[in-house]
């Protein structure tokens, strides 16, 4: 062979290899520009997956919070998503070009549109019926299943589109080992060449992996935040239904009930007990406790508890802190609170469990808010217990009042008449009472009033209702007893009245006492007429004797009547 043709072949391959090196960093980056623009189309949509997911998340909260509260401002989060989520979707539908993908966004498009018209419902059923129904439409767990099928739905679009971008590192990593291999053989200005984009590429990929890092940290800042916000509203809506059910209570120990039933549920993950002042205010007793608390005294005196020495909040456990006496020598974190209402030390709170020690000063802050709120509805509550008593208790006597009367009576008869009972009145008036006022005045009247209420509580059952109906006439309501039965009662109860005195400024008085007994249904089937009943069958006894007991002969029919003139001194006593 000749050597021009080899010095043309060589120059040929020469040409050929130079041909070949000038053209592969061409060839290279016509690579990593695709690769890269599909790598930004792949983030561009978990970007946009990701910005769905939040929105109907916000949403989501949204609803929760108007539906709680009824305020129209917690729904700005909720419109913004209705208005955001078309473009939103637009975005997707022009990211996701292939048949597969666009199948796979109409899927997410109905369930997106499934989940935002169950908010909707769920909105218009709190404006529209209130939070009861929009509450229980919540309760059913549609829309939790939706909001799962969508975050299952995205979830697997995220997978997809995370392996693509593995794949198109791979594809990029396999073209430059291709670059690297074809450098070798070329001159070193090829190799330096083939560095500088061996470089350029190295640094696209720390830049794409700080761009996963970042997008990775967003993610899991935004999770956070979700489920804080979701534990948030969960223990504000468990706290309103606490609340709401402490309105309702109508004694201490049965809020001491309610609260022992909801916080187990707000507080899952710690132990505690609720200890309240006694009526003498000397020692705190332990009205209600959750978790943990067998080891818990049922007594504590005010100086056992640092925080109910110092009037706030005590932590301590462990190593560090003053330990509370009450504590009996126990090691876990403790808790203790007092419950003040207008500067009012009523009780205390203490809550333990190693979820105290990890440093969670939301949850410590959520526990004060939670206690100061106790306070206030343990207060309410005692507030309207007193109130009620003052309005149903006779002062002197310690007896229900007429107003308690009627209300009990009235309740009594239509139980009666459901269930087809008896129930008996007994109408008590004390013998020649005006006499007594006049020999021992007042106070001695008073001495013998307070006397014959104490022995008629004595002497009835429990399910017996007796009430001062004025001066001193008093009534007794026998609930299931038929007339000879409370003929009976009735007649040990003036023996009672008779065998006893009461002592006043060194002398005992005694008295005795006329009863009249009516029965429902033969004497009445009201309440008035069977007031009426036994009265007429009271003034029976006055007349005949006094120191007896009368049954009523009035018929249930017969309209009321003007009572028959008492005796002189009796029309004195009962004026």
């Amino acid at each position: 062979m000749k050597f021009e043709t080899k010095l043309k072949l060589a120059a040929a391959a020469i040409i050929l290899v130079m041909s070949t090196v000038a053209a592969l960093p061409m060839f290279v980056n016509h690579q990593v520009a695709t690769v890269m623009s599909e790598l930004r189309g792949a983030a561009n949509v978990e970007r946009l997956q990701l910005t769905l997911l939040e929105m109907l998340l916000n949403a989501e909260t949204a609803q929760r919070g108007f539906v709680i509260t009824g305020d129209e401002r917690f729904l700005d989060p909720y419109h913004s998503a209705v208005n955001a989520i078309p473009a939103t979707q637009d975005a997707l539908r022009s990211e996701m070009t292939s048949p597969q993908e666009v199948e796979r966004a109409k899927v997410i498009e109905g369930a997106t549109a499934a989940k935002m018209q169950t908010v909707e419902w769920t909105i218009t059923l709190r404006r529209n019926q209130g939070f009861d129904a929009a509450t229980a439409l919540m309760v059913a767990g549609t829309g939790k299943a939706q909001m799962d099928a969508l975050r299952n739905l995205i979830g697997k679009e995220l997978t997809t589109y995370s392996q693509r971008r593995t794949a198109f590192g791979d594809q990029l990593l396999a073209t430059s080992n291709l670059a690297a291999k074809a450098s070798l053989v070329a001159t070193l200005t090829n190799i330096l060449f083939l560095g500088a984009v061996l470089i350029a590429a190295a640094r696209v990929l720390r830049q794409r992996d700080a761009a996963e890092h970042k997008a990775q940290a967003a993610a899991g800042r935004v999770q956070r935040t979700n489920e804080r916000i979701s534990l948030q509203n969960d223990l504000l809506f468990r706290s309103a239904e606490l609340m709401h059910s402490l309105e309702l209570a109508e004694t201490v120990d049965e809020s001491a009930g309610v609260i022992a039933s909801y916080l187990p549920r707000m507080l899952p993950k710690l132990s505690g007990s609720l200890y309240l002042y006694n009526n003498s205010r000397d020692v705190l007793e332990r009205k209600a406790g959750w978790g943990d608390f067998e080891n818990e005294p049922e007594l504590i005196e005010a100086l056992d508890c640092w925080a109910l020495r110092r009037g706030s909040p005590h932590q301590f456990g462990g190593d560090h802190g003053l330990a509370c006496r009450h504590a009996g020598g126990a090691a876990a974190a403790r808790l203790c609170l007092p419950l003040v209402t207008q500067g009012d030390v009523i009780g205390c709170l203490t809550v333990t469990g190693a979820g105290l020690a990890d440093g969670a000063d939301d949850g410590r802050a959520w526990i004060g808010q939670l206690a100061e709120q106790l306070g206030l509805a343990l207060s309410n509550v005692r507030l309207r217990v007193s109130l009620r008593q003052q309005s149903i208790i006779d002062p002197l006597t310690q007896l229900y009042n007429r107003r308690y009367l009627d209300e009990v009576l009235k309740r009594e008869l239509a139980r009666s008449k459901r269930s087809g009972a008896p129930l008996s009145v007994l109408v008590l008036d004390l013998d020649y009472f005006k006499r007594i006022n006049d020999t021992f005045g007042h106070e001695g009247g008073d001495a013998i009033l307070r006397k014959v209420a104490l022995t008629l509580r004595e002497n009835i059952r429990s399910c017996d209702v007796a009430c001062r109906m004025g001066g001193e006439e008093m009534v007794v309501v026998l609930p299931e007893c038929g007339i000879e039965n409370a003929v009976r009662r009735a007649d040990a109860i003036r023996l009672a009245i008779e065998a006893g005195d009461a002592l006043h400024e060194g002398r005992r008085i005694g008295v005795t006492a006329s009863i009249g007994a009516a029965s429902y249904p033969q004497h009445g089937n009201d309440m008035q007429l069977l007031i009426h009943a036994a009265d007429l069958a009271l003034y029976e006894a006055k007349h005949n004797g006094r120191n007896c007991v009368r049954v009523a002969k009035q018929a249930a029919n017969v309209q009321l009547a003007a009572a028959p003139t008492s005796a002189p001194d009796d029309a004195e006593e009962r004026a």
